[in-house]
């Protein structure tokens, strides 16, 4: 089973700075959270946190899906909000399935990378956000996350990385 959070939107007061924000995933969501660059919120993967970014319109589909199977996992929206990044359990996916997963736009998060956290700042100018807040639940297996983003793809289209 993979990392447990229990978290939701903040109280204004507990969210109103970098710094408090960062504490508030800390103690409240069990997010090791830390401040990078003076104010920026970062969350360090590897051990029981993992990452895999998409397309949003394959996360629009992938949201549901793992809320509908109970295994509901939190999701941030990049700056412009082209693409989602969904926090998950530890993972091992092998080079074939996350070779599979390229053509589609999905992406494997490496241990020891650095994800961005919502902070009030970034919220204010609708930069990174949060689609769907940490919740009381585990995360989901890495595994199950790219499970169902495969078996939802089929019907999203492709991203190109040409121009057509």
């Amino acid at each position: 089973m993979g990392m447990s959070v229990s978290c939701v939107a903040p109280p204004a007061s507990a969210g109103d700075t970098a710094a408090r924000r960062c504490e508030y995933y800390w103690a409240t969501c069990g997010l090791p959270a830390q401040l990078v660059e003076g104010n920026r919120i970062a969350l360090r993967l590897g051990g029981l946190l993992g990452a895999v970014t998409m397309p949003a319109a394959l996360g629009r589909k992938v949201a549901p899906s793992l809320r509908v199977r109970a295994m509901p996992a939190p999701a941030l929206a990049h700056p412009g909000g082209e693409r989602w990044t969904f926090l998950s359990g530890p993972g091992s996916a092998t080079l074939e399935h996350v070779a599979a997963l390229v053509p589609l736009g999905v992406s494997v998060v490496g241990d020891n990378a650095l994800v961005v956290l919502p902070s009030p700042e970034t919220e204010a100018l609708d930069l990174w956000r949060w689609v769907d807040w940490p919740t009381r639940a585990d995360l989901p297996a890495q595994a199950a996350l790219l499970a169902t983003t495969r078996a939802l793809a089929i019907s999203v289209p492709a991203v190109r990385s040409g121009k057509p």
